[in-house]
C-alpha cells in the first residue's frame, strides 16, 4: 500500500502540462519506449489491474473472497 500512496500523492501535485511531459523508459538493451508520464501511469495502472484479475481468479478457485480494493 505504501507504493500506492506514493504514486497517488505524486499524482495529486501534477498538472495537466506536467502529465504530457516525455519520459524514456530503459526496459532493455534495445527496448527503451518513450512516452509522456500520463501514458505510463495508465500503463502501470493496466498492468496492476491485469494482475489483480490473475489473483482474483486464483483465490476464488480456492474458495476465497479476494481483499476489497480501495485504488482512490
Amino acid at each position: 500500500m505504501d507504493s500506492y500512496d506514493y504514486v497517488l500523492a505524486g499524482l495529486k501535485d501534477m498538472n495537466d502540462k506536467q502529465l504530457l511531459d516525455t519520459c524514456t523508459l530503459n526496459l532493455g538493451p534495445d527496448f527503451k519506449p518513450t512516452m509522456t508520464k500520463g501514458e505510463l501511469i495508465n500503463k502501470l495502472f493496466e498492468h496492476q489491474t491485469h494482475h489483480r484479475g490473475q489473483a482474483t481468479q486464483y483465490l476464488r478457485a480456492q474458495g476465497l473472497t479476494p481483499p476489497q480494493e480501495m485504488l482512490f
